[in-house]
């Protein structure tokens, strides 16, 4: 990335973190600054291997730090408020109306169930999913669990929960190439 890609994606970063750690609901245990960094850093990744562009990388760095800010204000249809938090400050950065567009319909990808209708979407969804591969796997589901029990009342048995988990990730697939070939296997030993 150039310099100027390298400020506003850092300077989004910044007012990403300093947004969830100042206005995130404290039941946000698993959808907060950790999850949000790791989507980060997932789009970097699959986003190397899917040799995106430079301009590429920043719209889906972009998108990947502010797709679930819409949480400091509700859960349910977080993205859309996402959406509008991206675009408000992207739009007081001068960043190009039809970047703003990009970033604000990668955000939208991931509405899930995930529908990603080109590569940038396919990267972004497979990147909010990256922690299905992660050998703490098991410990991100439990803080999925607990804020679904705090935030939405969801209160399922342990047979339950890993019923309905291991169904999410027997019809999971990722979309990318890279998350098919390197994700896909290393989900695959928790199913």
């Amino acid at each position: 990335m150039t310099n100027h890609r390298k400020t506003i994606v850092y300077r989004a970063g910044s007012h990403v973190v300093r947004l969830l750690r100042d206005h995130l609901p404290q039941d946000r245990l698993f959808h907060n600054v950790h999850h949000t960094i790791n989507v980060v850093q997932g789009v970097l990744d699959i986003g190397q291997a899917e040799d995106a562009t430079p301009e590429e990388l920043e719209i889906l760095t972009l998108a990947a730090w502010f797709h679930d800010t819409g949480h400091v204000k509700t859960y349910a249809g977080h993205e859309l408020v996402s959406i509008s938090l991206a675009e408000e400050w992207l739009r007081t950065q001068a960043y190009p109306t039809e970047k703003i567009a990009e970033v604000t319909r990668c955000i939208n990808a991931t509405i899930m169930p995930q529908r990603p209708s080109d590569r940038l979407e396919r990267i972004i969804c497979d990147a909010d999913l990256y922690h299905l591969s992660f050998t703490t796997y098991d410990h991100y589901q439990e803080l999925l669990r607990e804020e679904w029990r705090r935030e939405l009342g969801v209160e399922l048995s342990d047979e339950k929960w890993r019923a309905n988990n291991d169904q999410f990730l027997l019809t999971h697939k990722y979309w990318t190439a890279f998350g098919q070939q390197n994700l896909e296997p290393r989900k695959a030993c928790y199913c």
